[in-house]
């Protein structure tokens, strides 16, 4: 299996965009194309770092990052907004090669944690980021529509 973790490019745009509407509908939800998503096309631009995993040349997968600030802590941590993996590439390490490798982007700019949050249904996530050693908090998530 040759893979290959990069930053995203923009002419990434269009297999990003499929893999997102996949992302989804695997949670039980669709994503519904507007306007917005012709961003995706500067996704070097955008205030996001994404990442993507290639199969010979093929993008399988992404990880979206942010970097943000907690008075809590009053430290800079980075925000794991998504991780998504195609079905057919699932259960194969890329999972932990893509934690692994934000755990060394995150070192590599001196910060020094790493949050993000999963369904609370998605048993098998729960047990890959329990096995990678980390800690779950028990938290609501709310939207606000404005």
């Amino acid at each position: 299996m040759e893979y290959n973790i990069r930053a995203a490019k923009n002419s990434d745009h269009l297999a990003l965009l499929m893999l997102m509407k996949a992302h989804a509908e695997y949670e039980g939800h669709s994503l519904v194309e507007t306007a917005q998503h012709q961003k995706l096309a500067m996704v070097e631009s955008l205030p996001v770092t994404l990442f993507v995993v290639c199969l010979d040349e093929q993008l399988v997968g992404y990880m979206s990052v942010i970097k943000q600030y907690s008075t809590w802590d009053l430290d800079w941590y980075y925000y794991l907004d998504c991780l998504y993996l195609t079905k057919e590439t699932r259960g194969q390490g890329l999972g932990g090669k893509l934690m692994h490798h934000l755990k060394d982007f995150a070192k590599e700019r001196g910060i020094s944690e790493v949050q993000w949050q999963t369904p609370h249904d998605n048993f098998g996530a729960i047990e890959f980021y329990q096995k990678l050693g980390g800690v779950n908090k028990m938290k609501q998530r709310f939207f606000w529509s404005i």
